[in-house]
């Protein structure tokens, strides 16, 4: 058998361009690709709604009309005929109108970090879908070329095999090793396919459709104060506070002012009368309900608060978590370069002890082996280059409001 050059070990030449990852541009493809997904077509519609709502917040009731006829029969068998007409005009309870305004424009900050919070969730599934998908693709390509390479020794073999020089043992054991890699292929293709499948089943895609390429926000770009998911913490927040300034508003007695005009037809003449009328709830329960309401709202408020406190803690953790990962990969690239030269070291010195000409079984075994040792090797650090790409993907959870403003509609 000839071990020639052409079984030289590589290196690492399908690693994943790591470096490449936090330069997004603006807006990244897979942003555009996230403002036309259905999720978010709806979540612009309740933006809509809420909007339109603010017109009604504040409202004042409408005028009420009461009018009223009646015949009365007095003892002496006395007839006369009223007529009555009442104009009533209810009365805001006092702040709750403004409060009302409030509460209404709270509600279109929740819609718009809302939306700013569903896109970062789907953007940061579909980057994590396509960083699997890639990496799945990587690993796809790595195996390709280390079943390639042992197809050329299984044909090695069986050419030796025909002459009597191997045994068919030696044969049937790379066989086995060419069909676990096929299988092993087949795993990363299906992972591959269904990678791809959940990104176009999230953003609405048909199942042929053409991906957005991966991209993530940079480490540095992601501040605790500006994550949309604290600008809907802080717009919970808002809107308890208005709940609370209802609430104390509800505690008021509802009152109402009316203008009434009666006319009574009797046999001696007609008579009017012209009154001033007003109307006031005697607050018996509302005022236990409003402070049930009150207590409701504050603990809304504390929630929101924590809520707040809570997702700082974890966009510390996503960015420790990326930067850890980025860190090993970069110590996995290192280190596999280096294994790689050692392994063609190795290799180099089993071709010289072995001799150009033939070598025997061990030889051949030996050469497997270090083919297996280096695709291991690379399969290590393609590994640590996905999950570094998905700990980056994780990060458009955090990204900045701002950051999803500008998506077409």
């Amino acid at each position: 058998m000839n071990l020639n050059r052409s079984f030289r070990l590589i290196s690492l030449g399908v690693s994943l361009p790591l470096a490449a990852l936090a330069e997004a541009s603006s807006p990244p493809a897979l942003l555009q690709f996230v403002g036309q997904s259905p999720a978010l077509k709806s979540a612009r519609q309740r933006i809509e709604a809420a909007e339109a709502r603010v017109d009604s917040a504040g409202r004042l009731a409408d005028p009420e009309l009461e009018g009223m006829g009646s015949r009365r029969v007095g003892p002496m068998n006395e007839r006369s005929t009223m007529w009555e007409l009442t104009l009533r005009q209810p009365l805001p309870k006092r702040g709750e109108r403004a409060a009302d305004r409030e509460r209404a424009a709270a509600v279109v900050a929740m819609a718009r970090a809302d939306y700013a919070v569903m896109a970062g969730e789907l953007s940061a599934e579909i980057a994590m879908a396509l960083a699997e998908a890639e990496g799945a693709q990587a690993r796809i390509r790595l195996m390709e070329t280390q079943r390639n390479r042992l197809d050329s020794v299984l044909r090695s073999l069986e050419a030796r095999q025909a002459s009597g020089g191997v045994r068919l043992a030696d044969r049937l054991a790379v066989q086995t090793r060419v069909a676990s890699l096929q299988l092993a292929i087949e795993q990363e293709m299906q992972m591959e396919a269904d990678s791809l499948a959940e990104a176009r089943g999230r953003l609405g895609l048909d199942p042929d459709a053409v991906l957005p390429g991966f991209s993530a926000p940079a480490p540095d770009a992601i501040d605790a104060g500006t994550a949309s998911g604290l600008v809907l913490a802080a717009a919970r927040a808002d809107e308890a506070g208005a709940m609370m300034k209802m609430a104390r508003a509800s505690a008021q007695p509802m009152t109402a002012v009316g203008l009434r005009f009666e006319r009574e037809r009797m046999a001696i003449g007609d008579g009017n009368t012209v009154g001033i009328a007003f109307m006031s709830e005697i607050p018996w329960r509302g005022r236990r309900y409003a402070r049930a309401d009150l207590r409701a709202a504050e603990a809304e408020r504390t929630a929101a608060k924590t809520d707040s406190d809570a997702l700082r803690y974890r966009i510390q953790t996503a960015l420790t978590r990326a930067a850890r990962a980025e860190r090993l990969a970069a110590t996995a690239r290192r280190l596999g370069s280096e294994t790689i030269g050692r392994f063609n070291a190795e290799y180099d010195a089993l071709i010289r002890a072995a001799g150009v000409a033939g070598s025997g079984e061990s030889t051949v075994f030996q050469v497997v082996e270090l083919l297996e040792k280096a695709t291991e090797t690379e399969l290590q650090v393609l590994q640590a280059e996905t999950s570094a790409r998905t700990a980056l993907a994780e990060l458009w959870r955090y990204a900045p409001a701002d950051a999803f403003s500008n998506l077409n509609p």
